[in-house]
């Protein structure tokens, strides 16, 4: 494995454990075995179309989107039950990135 895959595996095992810490103050554990799974959903694509897959896929495992949203309900202080789920969604993609899930086309590493 080349050095940079392993720092960059090592930053988001050190983002997961975060996210694990703030979650734990904030978030309740009956959430996360049920929310966890939910972004992986968007592997249905793959039945319409490898194309379709993998923009659905990859649209749910950028970082982007769950940041953009948790910033915008951290400003506007509306709902701690948002930013939970915001906080599991920003999980699953910081543990497949350190597993070395990365988005499609995936390409060995």
């Amino acid at each position: 494995m080349y050095l940079m895959t392993k720092i960059y595996r090592y930053e988001y095992a050190s983002l997961s454990i975060a996210l694990l810490i703030v979650y734990g103050h904030m978030g309740n554990w009956v959430l996360m075995p049920i929310l966890y799974l939910i972004p992986d959903i968007t592997a249905l694509g793959f039945f319409i179309s490898t194309k379709t897959g993998e923009k659905t896929y990859n649209l749910s495992h950028t970082l982007l989107l769950p940041i953009v949203l948790l910033s915008v309900n951290l400003i506007t202080k509306s709902n701690n039950l948002f930013i939970s789920i915001m906080i599991i969604w920003l999980l699953h993609i910081s543990i497949d990135r350190t597993l070395g899930w990365n988005l499609f086309p995936r390409k060995a590493m």
